[in-house]
């Protein structure tokens, strides 16, 4: 069986005061939700839409036929909790998400990944030298693109370039892209709202996309590209890398010169070694003191879901450090918000974390 490994990195922008995306990675399902609504209205509909997908998605079998069911129940979800509050009006949120389907026993046929999108989020495969997108955005410069009215490249600069034709939350229907492709060791997906695209062209999306890395390297690197060039508005990329049955590293090794005396082979060897030591000593002690989670107080219905700042776990002597404690305790989430906290859902500064929490009470509000 396939296995995947995921990077994901998310910000607010340079220009946005709250991130109104969310997103879902586990084993098996990825997804990235784009909210849009005053008053952070976008906040509780894409978190609404991550967290019952994830939620729908335990025991069940993931296929196209899923995904269409499962988003159109959410849908109608977000447009029932929309239309009880003057504030959550209009509220919505686009989707794009990408799910490993469990293969048939003793078959023969490569493994698939089921996809579906609605609105303008994108989902991006890298494969054997190749880039392409594999969405249509359901948007209005796209409508104008597909006419040949516009190329492109135009489109990414159109001051329409925001309006979408599809979103979650708006009708009380809603229209599903969903289909199969086949799964190949070496693929690369990226799913990621439209903060990425709209400030950074699919040439340059693709080079980095092509860079043999870890994919939480390529995640961050095509974020913070994305604040260099503008960061107009919230940025989320999910990078899914398909490895095979056996994990696979990304650290090319570099060939020696044939002349080289074995003696020198070994010197040259163990000076790489000590070098590549000490880079990874450096990376993970900035790591490990970057960026902060959330997670609860202790194991109780009770607890309080918290801030700590660091990595998730303990990396060598480097442990995070709890900066705040919140109002908002585990029995006012649903299982699926309560598993996201568990797993240590990660953002990149406190402010982030913050405003996500200000959206938990809202989604928990609802089922009040």
């Amino acid at each position: 069986m396939m296995l995947l490994k995921h990077g994901v990195a998310t910000d607010t922008g340079n220009v946005r005061p709250q991130n109104e995306d969310a997103y879902v990675t586990s084993e098996q399902l990825f997804a990235v939700a784009d909210g849009m609504g005053g008053h952070n209205a976008g906040e509780v509909a894409s978190a609404l839409a991550t967290s019952l997908l994830l939620e729908r998605a335990v025991g069940q079998t993931l296929t196209p036929e899923w995904f269409v069911d499962a988003i159109t129940v959410i849908n109608r979800t977000i447009h029932e909790s929309a239309a009880e509050s003057t504030e959550r009006r209009g509220m919505g949120t686009t989707i794009c998400a990408l799910a490993l389907v469990q293969p048939q026993e003793e078959s023969s046929e490569p493994q698939q990944v089921a996809l579906a999108n609605v609105g303008d989020s994108r989902i991006y495969l890298a494969r054997s030298g190749t880039f392409r997108q594999l969405s249509v955005d359901h948007s209005y410069v796209q409508e104008l693109v597909t006419e040949g009215l516009i190329t492109e490249e135009e489109a990414r600069v159109h001051p329409r370039r925001n309006i979408v034709t599809r979103a979650l939350g708006i009708d009380d229907r809603v229209a599903v892209d969903s289909w199969l492709i086949p799964l190949f060791s070496g693929d690369r997906f990226i799913l990621c709202s439209d903060g990425l695209v709209d400030e950074v062209p699919t040439a340059d999306i693709a080079a980095l996309a092509a860079q043999q890395k870890e994919p939480q390297i390529i995640a961050d690197a095509l974020v913070a590209l994305a604040k260099r060039n503008g960061g107009r508005d919230n940025i989320t990329v999910v990078v899914v890398d398909a490895i095979g049955d056996t994990p696979q590293s990304f650290i090319g090794e570099s060939a020696l010169e044939t002349h080289l005396t074995r003696s020198k082979k070994k010197w040259i060897l163990g000076v790489g070694v000590a070098l590549a030591l000490l880079v990874s000593l450096a990376i993970t002690g900035r790591n490990a003191r970057s960026g902060y989670f959330l997670t609860f107080e202790n194991s109780s219905p009770t607890s309080s879901v918290c801030i700590d700042h660091g990595a998730s776990d303990r990396v060598l002597w480097f442990t995070p450090t709890r900066e705040l404690c919140s109002d908002l305790v585990r029995k006012d989430l649903i299982p699926a918000l309560q598993r996201q906290i568990e797993n240590r859902f990660r953002f990149t500064t406190i402010l982030d974390a913050q405003r996500y929490i200000a959206a938990l009470k809202k989604v928990s509000a609802l089922n009040d």
